[in-house]
């Protein structure tokens, strides 16, 4: 019984490779439809309740959210943007600054961080070092017309995949 346990979680570290030393450190989204002092607000305390993140600024100029994250917290993506939802509005982007240690990349590569998983379409680079930029490209991440050039790459991607895969796999490029 053990046997088959191990090689389980072995099986997952193979085909997921773990990222050491890394974190999430901030966030900016695009937000559709802020057009005053109290929209920005209503994100802001939406955002700021989040257990993971430090502090969330608004530009009602720009209609755009720099989040950044504490230190050693577990991030989710998904809760950030779930948040923008809540207090009303919706995202047009969504990127997230990661550090990351000589991870070679390439196209349908996956990453797993915290229990989430991280799939590459199309990057521009090669080998990971550093402060990266991550772009997500999935439905609610970013505007309906951008996400219409993912969404075939993105369904050819989950072809396969359990519902519970699914919801744990972020698509994203460089």
């Amino acid at each position: 019984m053990y046997s088959f346990f191990f090689r389980f979680i072995l099986g997952l570290f193979c085909f997921f490779p773990v990222v050491s030393k890394a974190q999430f450190i901030s966030a900016t989204l695009g937000i559709n439809g802020l057009t005053c002092s109290m929209c920005s607000y209503a994100v802001q305390t939406e955002l700021e309740r989040l257990p993971f993140v430090e502090k969330a600024t608004l530009n009602l100029n720009t209609n755009i959210a720099i989040i950044l994250f504490k230190t050693g917290q577990k991030v989710n993506i998904r809760q950030v943007v779930e948040a923008v939802y809540k207090a009303g509005f919706s995202v047009g982007y969504t990127e997230a600054d990661f550090i990351f240690n000589e991870q070679e990349v390439s196209d349908q590569f996956i990453f797993s961080y915290d229990g989430f998983h991280y799939q590459f379409l199309k990057p521009a680079q090669l080998v990971l070092n550093g402060k990266t930029t991550l772009k997500f490209i999935d439905k609610k991440y970013l505007r309906k017309k951008a996400y219409s050039f993912w969404e075939p790459m993105i369904k050819e991607s989950l072809n396969g995949k359990t519902k519970a895969d699914a919801e744990n796999l972020y698509h994203v490029t460089l």
